[in-house]
């Protein structure tokens, strides 16, 4: 009976590379960037699927979520100045 023998070989090669580890935190909904610890505000989407409503609320950094509010600020304003 003849034993026949296996070398097995360890290869480092980029298409069964580990998948990264994610880092801890956000990606901003708008802008993408990521960031550390709670979301400066979120946006609100909401849709419907049949009789079901449904929410989302994305983080947003704390540029976007300034600036989103700024945009919504100032467009209420100026509806208040037109109906006035």
């Amino acid at each position: 009976m003849q034993v026949t023998k296996v070398v097995i070989h360890e290869f480092d090669t980029p298409d069964v590379a580990p998948v990264p580890v994610p880092h801890p935190g956000f990606d901003c909904d708008v802008c993408g960037q990521h960031f550390e610890g709670e979301p400066a505000g979120a946006g609100l989407f909401m849709w419907t699927r049949g009789d079901e409503i449904r929410f989302e609320e994305p983080p947003l950094c704390q540029e976007c979520a300034e600036s989103i509010t700024q945009g919504a600020l100032t467009r209420f304003d100026i509806e208040e100045e037109e109906e006035g």
